[in-house]
């Protein structure tokens, strides 16, 4: 496989793929006015799952039912047949070790995901480590655990853990998925309100509330595997952003706080955590970290839009009803399988396949 056919045949159809399906993520989400964050997410993730489901397709299968025809354009199904042919046919797949530049590809990628396993574990050890920095007990932080009791029981999770980290590391986050941890900055703290704590600890147990533990870390995944395509990196950061939604939400439903304290305080929270990461000898930000360092990264314009949608949250009609869930589900499922395709001939044997 040439350098050439294999950025035609697969790359340039990640890329088209994911922008197609973004798009149509967004117009479905206009569309039916869809408010509810998990439904939003759920389509956000066509972006970056639908490419691994496209190109485990045969193409000398698509070849042959193209040969005759000039172009194609229009949806059709991924043929399941062509799916076991590729693993009982490894010379039509990338692996195909025949040729110098298929065995350049095929140390090329297997090096980038060498990469991106050593980054993974880099991050997972990171805050693992962080995660038992200094243990504490609710006779160490009485009024941390009072918080944490108050909007655990309201929420009917399991009391997490506390962790008080004493690196450079101010912006907190949740670790584990059974027995969760929250980890906080004693810096951070000593900073912050009893408001701002409130706001800061029932964010946390938000997603906690939410998985959004493990949400991330699959979106993390396979955007990194998707690295060199923009679009998945776009759909990242709105899945992450639509996390903070639903937190926002979950907040608003369960504090005695008025929507326009929830918001200044969450705002002065944002700055008190831009203004210690602006310090000295900080700890550069981490993908997994909590989002009040994501909209730090990103600029005040989107913090902005966040604040406006904490104070109307209240008058927009967020949930939708079981049956709803299930028919977004089924048409996330159809266009996870559905391709919209265009298929150009440049010649008689080679083909421009964009599905």
């Amino acid at each position: 496989m040439a350098i050439l056919e294999f950025f035609r045949d697969y790359i340039l159809v990640i890329v088209y793929d994911s922008f197609i399906s973004l798009l149509i993520a967004l117009i479905i989400i206009h569309l039916f006015r869809i408010k509810d964050t998990n439904t939003k997410i759920l389509f956000l993730f066509l972006p970056i799952v639908k490419p691994f489901f496209v190109i485990i397709e045969d193409l000398s299968h698509n070849s042959y039912y193209f040969a005759n025809r000039t172009g194609v354009l229009g949806f059709r199904l991924v043929s399941p047949n062509t799916i076991f042919e590729r693993i009982d046919r490894l010379q039509n797949s990338p692996l195909n070790y025949s040729g110098i530049d298929t065995r350049i590809l095929t140390v090329i990628s297997l090096s980038i995901l060498v990469i991106l396993l050593i980054r993974w574990l880099n991050l997972y050890f990171f805050y693992r480590r962080l995660s038992f920095d200094e243990i504490v007990t609710e006779s160490d932080v009485p009024e941390i655990f009072s918080i944490i009791d108050n909007f655990a029981s309201k929420l009917k999770v399991p009391l997490p853990g506390v962790t008080l980290t004493h690196r450079n590391f101010f912006s907190p986050f949740v670790i584990g998925i059974k027995k969760s941890i929250i980890v906080l900055s004693p810096k951070l703290l000593d900073t912050l309100s009893g408001y701002e704590k409130e706001v800061l600890i029932a964010h946390e147990i938000a997603h906690i509330k939410r998985k959004d533990n493990l949400i991330s870390w699959v979106s993390l995944i396979l955007k990194d595997l998707l690295f060199f395509n923009p679009f998945s990196h776009i759909a990242y950061y709105m899945i992450r952003m639509e996390q903070e939604k639903g937190c926002d939400r979950i907040i608003l439903e369960n504090s005695s706080l008025a929507p326009k304290e929830i918001a200044r305080n969450t705002i002065t929270l944002i700055l008190k955590i831009k203004n210690l990461n602006s310090s000295p000898g900080r700890t550069p930000a981490i993908d997994l970290a909590s989002n009040y360092n994501l909209m730090q990264q990103i600029n005040y314009r989107i913090m902005d839009n966040r604040i406006k949608n904490i104070l109307d949250i209240r008058n927009k009609k967020i949930n939708i009803n079981r049956f709803l869930k299930a028919v977004f589900f089924l048409l996330f499922l159809f266009l996870l399988a559905a391709q919209l395709l265009i298929v150009i001939k440049i010649s008689d044997n080679n083909f421009i396949f964009l599905r």
